[in-house]
């Protein structure tokens, strides 16, 4: 079982997930508004898990992208500004991965792709949303982050445990 990561990146990751998870849970889990500070919790979540991977440990496009949405969730809701709604959430995604591709510029690794996969996801999210209600709970996210983050401690644990091949001069495994 190997990764592209090392296992003790996937690990400090998963426990920052694992305890972002958490506190989102106790902050805003059950509060009537927590629908609409659930997007910026989870950027700030994966902020923290890209935190704890440093520049080149991943998660920060999703982190970003995230994050861009939430706040524009969160203007929409605290400011009820005169604007269409859709279009500023789609704005605050943008304006997401905007950063996230400019990122590499700062010697952030941030991937295009995993910038558009965030708004692929929030997207479907705002889709479906209106029609399975377990979507507009906090509840749902924090369990979810918390999933990925428990997988990412288990797979690192798991790959201590594997016996390393050791390298030879044609390349890793080769005999």
């Amino acid at each position: 079982m190997t990764s592209g990561r090392a296992s003790s990146l996937r690990l400090r990751q998963g426990l920052a997930l694992l305890a972002g998870s958490v506190v989102f849970l106790l902050a805003v889990g059950g509060s009537a508004d927590a629908f609409y500070w659930t997007p910026f919790g989870i950027g700030l979540v994966y902020l923290a898990a890209a935190a704890a991977g440093g520049r080149q440990g991943g998660y920060w496009a999703g982190a970003f992208v995230f994050s861009g949405w939430g706040a524009a969730v969160l203007i929409a809701q605290l400011a009820r500004p005169d604007l269409d709604i859709a279009g500023l959430y789609l704005a605050g995604a943008g304006l997401g991965a905007m950063i996230a591709v400019a990122a590499p510029r700062a010697g952030i690794r941030s991937e295009p792709m995993g910038a558009a996969g965030a708004i692929v996801v929030a997207g479907a999210i705002l889709a479906l949303a209106g029609r399975w209600p377990p979507l507009t709970e906090a509840r749902t996210y924090a369990l979810l982050v918390g999933a990925v983050g428990l997988v990412n401690v288990v797979w690192a644990l798991l790959a201590k445990r594997e016996p390393q091949r050791p390298r030879s001069a044609d390349g890793p495994g080769q005999p």
